[in-house]
């Protein structure tokens, strides 16, 4: 082959390695639909939000009191996962903290809460109906749900009340990391009572991963959730103390 031949195979050769490779990068970017956002170590001030997705409305949303509910807009939480929360209350004369393990499966959340006195209270609900009973007794009670969510029955803040909020109510947003684990965080105004709330949202599952209250200078209340484990729980968790299954009769 000579010389000529040679460069001209050569190039064609690299510009089908170049095609190849924009293909599969293109490829790659299509199945994506994960939210990527910036290293929480960064200078940059802020943070940004960019979905993978090219075809999405959603290209950059820069992390701040005006557009952070535009982030949290797009986020989703895991249809299964299992995790614990830590819940602490403060007041002048002491402090409380309560474990509860949460179960999430088919829109059925179990919750198994350590209360300070030893014993433990077991809820299943789907949001209408709510089952309780305490410890291994094979009783239970089932009343409506009513207007309390599975938020508030894990004593947490539903972040999804940010969206509610006119702008001027956030005091600050940004994208950092809170104990490892990357977050949009949501920093509330005063309310009429002078309490002031700080939301970190992982960005991995739409979690609520911890929140703070304060009043003054005085923390009054804390959530932790950190480990989240989205593989689907085992069925076993969502029967009733009888073995039964759990349902809306």
């Amino acid at each position: 082959m000579d010389r000529k031949r040679l460069t001209y195979f050569t190039f064609s050769f690299l510009i089908l390695i170049l095609l190849v490779v924009l293909l599969f990068a293109r490829g790659t970017a299509r199945r994506s639909d994960r939210i990527t956002l910036p290293d929480p170590d960064s200078d940059s001030q802020g943070g940004s939000l960019q979905p993978d997705n090219g075809d999405s409305a959603l290209n950059l949303v820069e992390i701040t009191p005006e557009t952070v509910q535009t982030a949290i807009s797009v986020m989703s939480r895991p249809a299964a996962y299992s995790r614990t929360v830590t819940v602490e209350l403060f007041w002048e004369e002491g402090s409380r903290a309560e474990d509860t393990a949460v179960y999430e499966r088919g829109g059925v959340t179990r919750m198994d809460t350590q209360l300070s006195d030893g014993s433990t209270r077991h809820l299943l609900t789907d949001g209408e109906t709510t089952c309780l009973w305490y410890n291994n007794s094979s009783d239970w009670t089932t009343f409506p749900a009513g207007a309390f969510s599975q938020d508030a029955e894990q004593r947490l803040p539903t972040y999804e009340d940010i969206l509610d909020l006119p702008p001027e109510e956030i005091a600050d947003a940004d994208y950092s990391a809170y104990e490892g684990v990357y977050c949009i965080r949501v920093v509330t105004e005063e309310d009429a009572y002078g309490y002031v709330t700080t939301y970190w949202i992982a960005v991995d599952t739409g979690l609520l991963a911890a929140a703070e209250t304060y009043l003054g200078e005085t923390m009054t209340y804390r959530m932790q959730g950190l480990s989240v484990d989205v593989s689907e729980p085992d069925s076993a968790f969502f029967l009733l103390p009888d073995g039964s299954t759990f349902s809306k009769e």
